[in-house]
């Protein structure tokens, strides 16, 4: 059964208020004393005070809330206006600045994208030649886990080089397989005699920046 007392507090007041008028009229023929009836209408009288009293003090509540908000939105404006003079003033001194309050221009310029993937440290490889004709390539800074081998934050991927026979002494000598998301990178070769494969990697950023090559690996691949 829903309760008989109304959960809005006006309505609540209202019902209390009837049902004061109600024991004063038939109160007294079930069983009530005067007394009982006097003390009820007054707790109800003074529930209808107590709510007239909360309502008036949310309404002086509102007041003083859109009061401050105006008088201290106008005077962050006007502050604002005051730091803007200031930062323009060329006789001002980072010290004067820092002592007021105000935005300290920072004299450490920001790495571009370029000079962040540079300062990366390249992947490191871990080669799994078990399968014949395939060489697994796992690449990060984890290779030998690859449940804890997160790419380094802003890297998009990595690009691997494979030399055949050892490190080359030219540069031209290194034969790109292509830009790998995610580790590890498979290497299909097709050697008929027993081949040593030497592979470099280097991280690559969103904006296709390249950073720097780490240490190669090597392996040979048996028929």
């Amino acid at each position: 059964m829903s309760d008989y007392v109304p959960r809005n507090e006006a309505e609540k007041i209202n019902w209390l208020k009837d049902l004061a008028l109600w024991l004063d009229a038939n109160g007294l023929a079930h069983g009530f004393t005067q007394q009982q009836i006097d003390d009820f209408h007054a707790m109800a009288d003074d529930s209808d005070d107590a709510y007239a009293a909360h309502l008036a003090a949310q309404l002086t509540a509102r007041a003083a809330t859109v009061n401050k908000n105006t008088v201290l939105g106008g005077c962050v404006a006007l502050a604002r206006d005051y730091v803007q003079k200031l930062q323009h003033d060329l006789t001002m001194t980072d010290a004067e600045r820092a002592a007021a309050g105000i935005t300290v221009p920072d004299t450490t310029p920001t790495p571009t994208a370029l000079e962040a993937i540079l300062e990366i440290l390249p992947p490191l490889l871990l080669l799994d030649f078990s399968i014949r004709h395939q060489v697994t390539i796992h690449w990060g800074p984890n290779p030998g886990n690859e449940h804890q081998n997160a790419k380094p934050t802003g890297v998009m991927g990595c690009e691997i080089q494979y030399a055949k026979g050892g490190v080359p002494t030219e540069e031209s000598g290194w034969i790109s397989i292509g830009l790998d998301t995610e580790s590890p990178m498979i290497h299909d070769v097709t050697e008929i005699t027993p081949t040593t494969y030497v592979y470099r990697a280097r991280y690559v950023d969103k904006k296709l920046h390249y950073g720097k090559f780490g240490d190669p690996a090597e392996c040979t691949v048996s028929v």
